[in-house]
């Protein structure tokens, strides 16, 4: 895997992480055209969530599947050796 997808990789984790510590939003917003191959890889998923509120708020972005998270995490490991 070569370094830009291990870079998306690893904002899309983050983004997972801050998430779940601030229980805020877990997608990741991305202008790359690599999102959209990683789409295709199976490695990212589109993804959206409305916000209630007045108006409401769509948010689109992008967010790891499991085969992305294992990815990332593999390539994690390789670094540590």
């Amino acid at each position: 895997m070569d370094k830009r997808r291990l870079v998306l990789l690893e904002k899309a984790f983050s983004q997972e992480v801050k998430a779940s510590i601030s229980n805020g939003i877990h997608l990741m917003q991305t202008r790359s055209t690599l999102a959209d191959k990683m789409v295709e890889e199976g490695l990212l998923a589109k993804s959206s969530i409305k916000l209630g509120g007045f108006p409401p708020v769509t948010i689109h972005g992008y967010e790891l599947t499991h085969a992305g998270r294992f990815a990332y995490c593999a390539s994690c490991r390789d670094q540590s050796e």
